[in-house]
């Protein structure tokens, strides 16, 4: 498996996961999935990840914090440090510039993917709004 089909298969399971939740978390989460390659493009991975952060519960079920779990797993594969969304969150704050561009880039094509399943699978398009929209 090359590594495009790594990070497809692993969203498609990571998706799998989020249709077992209730109606407002998979829209929740599917409006999360649509924004977030956006938000990083616009604000820096560092920022999107932190603004998902602060409006996440610490409860982990919480559509936010799952979003960035789910982030944190794809990512692990290239950053070992990386293990959760806490993780995350501090390696990419903490990173010098040459893995911040790195993390980047991986997250910007791993998000892709979350984006396209949301589509397809979850059936939520950037036009469905969701209760506490970013």
């Amino acid at each position: 498996m090359n590594l495009d089909q790594l990070r497809a298969a692993t969203a498609y399971d990571h998706i799998q996961e989020v249709l077992q939740c209730t109606e407002p978390d998979k829209k929740r989460y599917g409006t999360l999935a649509l924004k977030l390659p956006i938000l990083v493009r616009t604000a820096g991975l560092c920022q999107a990840l932190h603004f998902i952060q602060a409006r996440g519960k610490s409860d982990p079920k919480t559509s936010e914090v799952r979003l960035l779990g789910h982030i944190a797993t794809q990512l692990k594969r290239i950053d070992p440090v990386i293990q959760d969304a806490g993780s995350l969150c501090r390696r990419v704050r903490g990173a010098n510039m040459k893995t911040y561009l790195h993390l980047t880039r991986e997250a910007t094509s791993t998000l892709q993917w979350y984006a396209r399943l949301t589509r397809s699978i979850l059936k939520i398009e950037r036009t469905d709004e969701a209760e506490g929209e970013l």
